[in-house]
């Protein structure tokens, strides 16, 4: 193996993409994962850091309805 070959530097791109896809993801799942994204009236902040509360009828991730997995998935597509 040659250092600072194309192929090293194709590589480490590579790499640093899927770490980037690893954490839009990973900040996905945090959210579904999290109990109080699922209690009713909870308040949490949106993909644009808007603070979302919820009426006390529905969970944040009711609200949310799958967007934050849905911009994700799209993130990760379009890296």
């Amino acid at each position: 193996m040659i250092f600072g070959s194309k192929s090293d530097s194709g590589q480490a791109e590579q790499i640093e993409k899927l770490e980037k896809q690893k954490r839009i993801m990973r900040s996905a799942l945090e959210f579904y994962a999290d109990v109080k994204n699922w209690e009713e009236g909870h308040k949490y902040r949106d993909d644009d850091n808007a603070t979302i509360f919820t009426d006390g009828s529905e969970s944040g991730a009711t609200v949310d309805k799958g967007s934050k997995a849905y911009r994700a998935l799209k993130a990760c597509d379009a890296s």
